[in-house]
Formats: structure tokens, C-alpha cells, sequence
């Protein structure tokens, strides 16, 4: 099909799962007795609290920040009262404690929550852009991060460096995790907000072009994006290919500009940025209107979901209470995956709260969710052929697992994306994500910066 990009070698297909959702608009699920807000939301240091128990605390209202190193400003998604500062077992691809701030709203917090949520939801503003310390300023103090999983902090990126200049910004619209389709209801419903994102995005960096890129599969989205990017002189809206993994950034632009980023290099280094979908609603939320991020568009789905949909919810609300919001579970025994099937953590702690870059809640029945043991290597190179990254799962993880890390790094550990298509199509059904996950934890801990 013309004018349909994709990357070349590598990756597979799916099931999308994404006809549950597609055509359900965002709605507003607010918390039922509480928030609880992580420190660390973020690539970084953990934040320091700036409030203590029993505060009274308004939407938006700061409560956390650390100057000490990379990190990214919390705030307060709704009116209430501060009842606990205390550790939590928080889920970042694998378990990690981490300090949380627990708030308990008001009577009147909701509403103000509700309003708060609803003028998010409002379009662009002037076409007048504040010069990029301006922009850049703004950014950081509504603590944006990449809200499409990574959580670096947005500001950093912006900044870019002079020894890499800047020419393409591409806003990440794949989404090709199977059914998440959270970025496919924010195309469809703001698609003007998302152009003067990527404009402002533009502008901050020097960029000559900027495109909005989106799978085929999103027919209803990518037909509003073309419309609007009429409205725009430098910006287009591209189509993609069907394939996983579309949303990883080196492949995004593979395919968008036929450019291939060096092994363990950024994106800058050939001259590409690449920002998610909500993170540019935030963007353009924060430089117009000087909104912090309080608040996060998520899909709630699954086949153990009783009524699936797409929901926007304060950062802090537990997942029990959006699950709630879906109708709730099917069967008392589902699998609660948070993020994506392929890339998700499962869990069964249903009082973790929605974070950043908390993208989606999938509920599964227990027979569909791959239960992977440690089986037997039958040397069928299905992974290897798989992976986008050109590398050898089966070999990196015979590393990690014989305690031989020198050797994992040097067969690419590092330039793992964690996209998870090598276990996807492993015939033995190894748990190959979760060895490569605990590998680069390992490097990390040993300082080794995988």
C-alpha cells in the first residue's frame, strides 16, 4: 500500500484487541476514598515531599520536587487532606518501594477534581508561542514526563544539546500494544491539541518538520489528523504499517525517516525527537494554560472486563477503582496485567495507583494470560528473528542466567527495548522478558547503566 511506512526487518503481529475500545470516548473516573501519589513517577531520582501528614492541599498544588538530580515535579490531583506520607511496593517493571503521599479529598475535592479534569479537555490556545526558555520553564514546573511508559522528564528532552541539532519531531501514535487505546481516543477527540503540541514542541527545538505518526488500524484517529494538519504549515500526519513493536522510538523513526540510530545512541544523534501522544496534550496544556500534570487518559480493558473503556482519572487513583469504573471483573480470578499484555506487569495488588505513565489496565482470563516456566531452549531461533533490535535473546538470557553479566552486555543487554515479541513467540514458552528485565536490573545495580 503507498504512503504506508514501516521498518524493515524484525517484529511481529498481534492480536490487537483494540475493537473493544476504539470507539468508546473518555470519560471521567474520579477516586472513591483516595489518592495515593508515588515520589517517583518519573526516570530519576525520587522526589522529596514538600507536604506533611494532616496539609490541606489544593489540585495542582505542589507536594514534591528534588533538585538534586534528573527528577520531575508532583503535584496534588485533587482537594483534600494529607492522611499518610509512607513507603508503598510500587510496580516499575519489576517491584520497588518507593515513598508515596496519600490524600484523602474533601467533600467538595471531587467536584474540583471533576472541573479540573473537564478544562484539560479544552482546545488549543493562540497560535503565539513563548520563546523556548519559556516553554521550557513551563514544562518543568507541570512535571511532564513521557507518559507512553519511558517517564523521562520531559523538560530535560527539550533542552536538547548543541552538538546535536534537531531537524524532525515525531509524536508517537503506534500504539501497538494489543488493547490499549488510549492514544487512539486522544487522536480522535484532540487532534488540534495535539498539532499545537507538536508545534510548540517544533518551535522550542528549531525543528523544520513535524510529524504525527499512527498504525492503519486507527482509521477513525488518523482521518482527524489528517484533517487537521491542513491547519499546519510544517506538520504532517503519517500512516504506519500494523506491526509490534511500531511504538518503539529507534523503529519509529526507521520508519518515518529512514534513518537508523547507532546502537546506544539517542535519537538526537540522527537529528529525530520523538514525544508520545499525551505527553504533547500536556505540553500544549502546560505552555498555554500553565496546567500541571494531575491527571492521565488510560484504557481499562480485557476480556475479564465487564464494560471496557477509556477513562481520565487523577494521577493517584487506585486501579480497583477504574476497574470499578469499567463495571468490574467478569471473573473473581482474572489476571490484572497494568500497562499492556506484552509489556505489562501482572499484579494482584488492586490498590496500586495510577501513575504518569500508567498507559492501561488489562484484565484477562486465567487462560489467557501465558504462564512461563523454565523450559528447555530447543534452539529454534524464533526469538532471534523476532527481535527489531537485530539481537539474541536466547543467548543474552543463557548469560543472565549463569550470573555471566560481562558477557550479557556484550552480546547487546543493553540495547534490549524490553518489547517483549521474543517470549511472545518462544515455542517453549520461556519467560525470556522477565530474565531480560532482571538482567538490566542487575547491570543497574552494579552501575553498569544498561
Amino acid at each position: 500500500m503507498r504512503n504506508i511506512k514501516k521498518f524493515p526487518i524484525g517484529g511481529t503481529h498481534l492480536p490487537e484487541n483494540k475493537d473493544l475500545t476504539t470507539d468508546r470516548a473518555i470519560q471521567i473516573a474520579l477516586p472513591v476514598n483516595h489518592v495515593i501519589i508515588p515520589l517517583r513517577q518519573h526516570l530519576g531520582v525520587p522526589c522529596k515531599p514538600h507536604v506533611a501528614v494532616g496539609d490541606k492541599v489544593e489540585p495542582g498544588q505542589l507536594i514534591g520536587s528534588n533538585t538534586e538530580g534528573l527528577s520531575a515535579r508532583i503535584h496534588a490531583s485533587v482537594k483534600g487532606t494529607v492522611t499518610a506520607i509512607e513507603d508503598r511496593t510500587m510496580i516499575d517493571g519489576a517491584p520497588l518501594v518507593c515513598i508515596c503521599i496519600k490524600l484523602d479529598p474533601d467533600r467538595d475535592g471531587l467536584d474540583q477534581a471533576t472541573q479540573a479534569l473537564l478544562a484539560h479537555e479544552e482546545g488549543a490556545a493562540s497560535k503565539e508561542i513563548p520563546d523556548a526558555a519559556i516553554v521550557i520553564e513551563r514544562v518543568e514546573a507541570a512535571g511532564i514526563v513521557g507518559m507512553g511508559g519511558a517517564a523521562f522528564p520531559t523538560h530535560i528532552k527539550l533542552k536538547g544539546r548543541s552538538d546535536m541539532p534537531i531537524d524532525t519531531v515525531i509524536i508517537n501514535g503506534a500504539e501497538c500494544e494489543p488493547y490499549i487505546t488510549t492514544d487512539d481516543r486522544l487522536m480522535q477527540e484532540q487532534a488540534a491539541a495535539i498539532f499545537r503540541g507538536l508545534e510548540i514542541i517544533r518551535q522550542t527545538v528549531g525543528a523544520q518538520k513535524g510529524y504525527v505518526a499512527s498504525e492503519i488500524n486507527k482509521p477513525v484517529a488518523i482521518e482527524q489528523l489528517q484533517q487537521e494538519a491542513k491547519n499546519w504549515e510544517y506538520l504532517e500526519a503519517v500512516r504506519l504499517d500494523t506491526r509490534y513493536p511500531h511504538g518503539a522510538e529507534k523503529h519509529l523513526i526507521k520508519a518515518v525517516l529512514n534513518r537508523e540510530v547507532p546502537m546506544r545512541q539517542l535519537p538526537m544523534a540522527v537529528g529525530a525527537l520523538v514525544n508520545n501522544v499525551q505527553t504533547t496534550v500536556a505540553i500544549a496544556a502546560a505552555v498555554d494554560r500553565e496546567r500541571p500534570l494531575i491527571a492521565r487518559v488510560l484504557t481499562v480493558s480485557g476480556s475479564a472486563i465487564r464494560n471496557p473503556g477509556n477513562f481520565l482519572t487523577p494521577i493517584g487513583t487506585p486501579i480497583r477503582d477504574l476497574i470499578e469504573a469499567a463495571g468490574g471483573l467478569t471473573d473473581p480470578e482474572a489476571i490484572i496485567v497494568i500497562g499492556g499484555p506484552m509489556t505489562g506487569t501482572a499484579t494482584t495488588d488492586l490498590d496500586l495507583p495510577v501513575t504518569k505513565s500508567t498507559s492501561g489496565i488489562v484484565a484477562l482470563q486465567p487462560g489467557e494470560y501465558a504462564d512461563r516456566s523454565n523450559e528447555v531452549c530447543i534452539r529454534c531461533a524464533r526469538c532471534v528473528s523476532v527481535c527489531p533490535m537485530y539481537l539474541q535473546p536466547n543467548r543474552i538470557t543463557a548469560f543472565v542466567n549463569n550470573h555471566m553479566l560481562p558477557e550479557a552486555m556484550e552480546f547487546g543487554l543493553q540495547d534490549c527495548i524490553l518489547c517483549g515479541a521474543c517470549a511472545y513467540v518462544c515455542p517453549s514458552h520461556r519467560p525470556l522478558l522477565q530474565w531480560l528485565r532482571q538482567g538490566k536490573a542487575q547491570a543497574a545495580q552494579q552501575g553498569r547503566n544498561p
